[in-house]
């Protein structure tokens, strides 16, 4: 890319150089780095004219909203120019129409894509209907990329349930907590603002009835200067009662009852129904084992605090560890440091 917001075309062909057609799916998919469309995917899409300038650009921001495309379009007509969108555009009517009859009725000739939908309703429909038209269309430009920017949809679009991170918090010698029940703080302010951080990228905060008995948690973000949206907490209670005045309760939060123990992948097939894509589960030990045993697991942060229990409290996990042939087996993909405390990233490794 030369001056701001031109891209160079080559003369021979309308398809766009590589090189500058990543350069338009950057811009594209910066536009949808900060919404938060769930349960819709986050899309940005930019207009480029035939002389490689950009005229146009959108981003989906929440549901019910204009799709990318058709905020990019407006009212205008783009005879002849590029878009160049992060995930293929719709050829179906939900809340809003097809993205393909908007790009279709402004005259664009040209279509970059980063990434299949791999939602069933479309799936390689837009692009065949765009084809279908005369449009061309290019495909697979960043997609690894516009993935990683969006898993939750991703995941949910293929599993049919919620992308689940579990997050732990223990002393050094695996204490989540003392003896007594308190936990706080494990680790240090680094790492707990580094937790608020995590929790602003999911769209909900899982915890046991144990914890808000516990704990008393709120389930919010706090970090200065954060006006995004908040997690919704989520509950999932058993025999002991949530009491009446937990503060989490004045969150709206989902409540998961069961007296015999909560079918968690039930919950999870669940909560999309209530715009949740991505869940950051905080524990308690009992909700965390579940998790794991059930397979339920996407994502692990786990906080190491710079703090040595000295003894037995309570376990991160419930259950009994029998014999090294339970274990679960992780893939550690990061260990950081934040002060004297660290913070190490995994999953669970697959069979």
């Amino acid at each position: 890319m030369g001056e701001r917001g031109r891209f160079v075309r080559r003369e021979t062909d309308i398809t766009v150089d590589r090189v500058d057609a990543e350069s338009a799916m950057r811009m594209a998919l910066d536009l949808s780095r900060s919404t938060h469309p769930h349960p819709n995917p986050r899309v940005g899409a930019v207009i480029i004219d035939p002389k490689g300038i950009v005229r146009a650009s959108g981003a989906h921001e929440r549901p019910g909203r204009p799709h990318a495309e058709v905020l990019a379009i407006g009212d205008r007509r783009f005879d002849g120019h590029t878009m160049v969108v992060t995930l293929e555009p719709c050829d179906h009517s939900g809340r809003t129409g097809p993205c393909t009859e908007a790009i279709l009725a402004a005259g664009i000739g040209h279509v970059v894509v980063g990434a299949i939908d791999p939602d069933p309703r479309v799936a390689g429909q837009g692009i065949e209907r765009l084809r279908q038209a005369g449009v061309t269309v290019e495909t697979g430009v960043l997609a690894d990329d516009i993935e990683a920017c969006d898993p939750g949809y991703f995941f949910h679009r293929r599993t049919g349930r919620a992308m689940v991170t579990l997050k732990m918090a223990t002393t050094l010698d695996g204490q989540a907590a003392a003896a007594d029940g308190t936990s706080r703080w494990i680790t240090g302010e680094r790492a707990r603002l580094d937790v608020h951080e995590l929790r602003s990228r999911h769209d909900a905060v899982m915890v046991g009835g144990g914890t808000v008995i516990a704990d008393t948690p709120i389930l919010s973000v706090r970090l200065d200067g954060y006006d995004g949206p908040q997690p919704r907490p989520v509950l999932i209670v058993g025999r002991r009662p949530v009491p009446s005045d937990a503060p989490v309760l004045d969150r709206d939060p989902l409540i998961y009852r069961e007296a015999d123990g909560v079918d968690l992948t039930s919950v999870l097939e669940d909560l999309p129904s209530h715009g949740i894509l991505t869940v950051l589960a905080e524990g308690g030990p009992t909700v965390a084992r579940a998790l794991i045993e059930g397979g339920l697991v996407d994502d692990i942060v786990w906080y190491i605090g710079g703090k040595i229990g000295g003894g037995l409290g309570t376990p991160a996990l419930n259950g009994v560890f029998p014999t090294m042939d339970a274990a679960f087996s992780i893939t550690i993909r990061a260990v950081d440091q934040l002060d004297d405390d660290l913070r190490i990233t995994a999953r669970l490794a697959r069979e």
